[in-house]
């Protein structure tokens, strides 16, 4: 009898496993291990003015002209179980000419831009300073 299921990337690679849990029973998780070869964005937000986690800002990712992809920083993803609120971007296809920028609608009513965001990254973005760190996802050079 499952109970939850939540989302996260466990294992650092890029792309989302799954955690399942069941009554009286242990968890599971099933990692994602199919050599995702598609692009991909990851971003952490830090609130300041808005809540710690910017829980309730939405993001606006617009990719060249057009593609353009919205997503909310959100709890309570699941019955008896809460996913990761870092927010992952699947960009498909790789294609090093990319040209991609971020809008962020804080909670606060704030609002954060960032251009010339490069796929294949992980980034930790503080409300009204920007980009506080960013990680290459080295998987993504390998899995090519």
């Amino acid at each position: 009898m499952g109970r939850g299921a939540a989302y996260g990337d466990f294992d650092n690679d890029g792309d989302l496993d799954l955690v399942i849990t069941e009554a009286n029973g242990p968890a599971r998780l099933l990692r994602n291990e199919n050599g995702n070869q598609n692009d991909m964005l990851r971003v952490k937000l830090v609130g300041t003015h808005s809540n710690r986690d910017g829980i309730g800002a939405k993001l606006t990712l617009q990719v060249d002209k057009n593609l353009r992809l919205q997503r909310m920083v959100k709890t309570g993803s699941g019955y008896l179980s809460q996913s990761e609120l870092p927010v992952t971007f699947g960009l498909g296809k790789p294609d090093p000419t990319k040209k991609m920028h971020l809008t962020i609608a804080w909670p606060s009513g704030h609002k954060d831009t960032l251009e010339n965001l490069t796929p294949n990254q992980s980034i930790t973005i503080q409300e009204g300073k920007g980009i506080l760190a960013t990680r290459q996802l080295a998987f993504q050079k390998e899995k090519r």
